[in-house]
C-alpha cells in the first residue's frame, strides 16, 4: 500500500498541483475546503465518486463517503487545519462501522446525495468497469484531507 500525500491550490478557478504546503506557500482556504472537494472530486484521486456528505455512522458523520473504480468504499475526514493524531481514530471508526453497510445502504446514501441510485452513478462514473465483477465494499479506504499534518500523524501513516 503506498501514501500519498499531495497538495493542491486553486489558480485562475482551476485545481493545479504544487510541490509545497498550503501553509509554506502562504495559503489559508480552509473556508473552502468542503466546497471544493464537493465541486472538484478529483482533488482526491481520479478514480473517487463522491456518493454521500455528512453521512451518519454509529459514531457520528463521516465528512464524505465516496467509492472507487475497484469497489472500494472511501471514508473522508476533513479537517480545516492541521490534522490532529486523533483523526486517524476518528476514520477508523466511521470505517468500521461503513464495512458492515451492504449494497442497498450504499445506494440509499448515493441517492440522498446525488438523486441517482449507486448502480446509475457506477456506471455513469466508472464507464470502463463491469458492475456485475465489481464487489462492493469489501475494503474500507480512509483519506484524511487537511492543511497540514501534525507529526505523529505522520510517523503513523508511514
Amino acid at each position: 500500500m503506498t501514501t500519498e500525500i499531495k497538495v493542491w491550490q486553486i489558480v485562475n478557478g482551476n485545481l493545479e498541483s504544487i510541490e509545497t504546503s498550503m501553509i509554506e506557500a502562504g495559503r489559508r482556504e480552509a473556508d473552502d475546503l468542503e466546497k471544493w472537494i464537493k465541486t472538484n472530486p478529483i482533488i482526491l484521486g481520479e478514480d473517487v465518486l463522491i456518493i454521500g456528505e455528512q453521512v451518519q455512522t454509529k459514531s457520528g458523520p463521516a465528512d464524505f463517503l465516496g467509492i472507487d473504480k475497484s469497489g472500494n468504499t472511501i471514508i473522508v475526514e476533513l479537517k480545516r487545519d492541521k490534522l490532529p493524531r486523533k483523526v486517524l481514530a476518528q476514520a477508523v471508526d466511521y470505517a468500521s462501522d461503513i464495512a458492515s453497510w451492504d449494497t442497498d445502504k450504499l445506494s440509499e446514501v448515493c441517492t440522498k446525495f446525488t438523486g441517482q441510485s449507486l448502480e446509475d452513478c457506477l456506471n455513469e462514473n466508472f464507464e470502463e468497469i463491469d458492475l456485475e465483477d465489481l464487489s462492493l465494499n469489501k475494503t474500507q479506504r480512509i483519506l484524511l484531507v487537511g492543511f497540514s499534518v501534525d507529526e505523529s500523524l505522520q510517523r503513523m501513516i508511514e
